[in-house]
């Protein structure tokens, strides 16, 4: 690929990290009108249509432009998972409002903003890996690791909430709407494991290297 292609594949992973942050930002607003739920999950679900493009976009050009086989699938699946938690967060907002959620807990604030500080924290190894020199090495892992924090984190904070709603009085409605909404939280998290390993992989291939997005020119 030329330059000029390697700019507009991470034009266009950067432009899917920020539509992932654009539906963070709607998705804390939600929470703070969850009477609005539906209206909002409506902004969530156009964001998540605009990902669509800008990946089908982005898999096009790489599709054209990279005649390796095995590099065009790895740089397809970094898009990829990005895209996947894109389609995830547009997935927890319709869970809000399928189960019809009125009231906003302080494990559901706590979820969320967990995720929105993944996703800025995304956006951030996302820049490092466009401007990746060999001796940031050790800037990039410590941006990997913080990144994957996030996931240690919720997870601790998974078994307390669900520990909680199983072992105090609950409503058993509140029981399946709340569990409903935590699981699909932790599915982001995985997403955003696996994202945590497309960075690893990264680092790995680079010490070696092997740069994917390496320009032809």
């Amino acid at each position: 690929m030329t330059s000029e292609d390697r700019e507009y594949l991470f034009d266009h992973a950067q432009q899917l990290s920020e539509v992932l942050n654009e539906e963070c930002i709607e998705l804390l607003g939600m929470l703070e009108k969850i009477e609005d739920r539906v209206a909002i999950s409506r902004k969530i679900n156009k964001l998540e249509d605009d990902g669509d493009h800008i990946f089908h976009e982005f898999a096009d050009r790489l599709h054209a432009v990279e005649q390796d086989p095995e590099r065009r699938i790895n740089i397809f699946q970094m898009a990829r998972h990005i895209e996947e938690c894109v389609d995830m967060i547009d997935e927890l907002s319709m869970t809000i409002v399928r189960y019809n959620t009125r009231t906003v807990s302080p494990g559901i604030k706590a979820s969320v903003n967990a995720i929105a500080g993944c996703v800025k924290k995304e956006m951030h190894l996302l820049n490092i890996m466009r401007t990746y020199e060999p001796e940031n090495k050790e800037l990039f892992i410590r941006a990997i690791n913080e990144f994957d924090a996030f996931k240690v984190d919720f997870y601790k904070m998974y078994d307390m909430l669900i520990f909680g709603l199983f072992s105090q009085a609950h409503d058993t409605v509140d029981i399946i709407r709340c569990k409903a909404i935590y699981d699909a939280v932790k599915d982001i998290f995985k997403a955003f494991e696996v994202s945590a390993d497309d960075c690893y992989k990264y680092v790995m291939a680079r010490n070696n290297d092997t740069d994917i997005f390496a320009a032809d020119n």
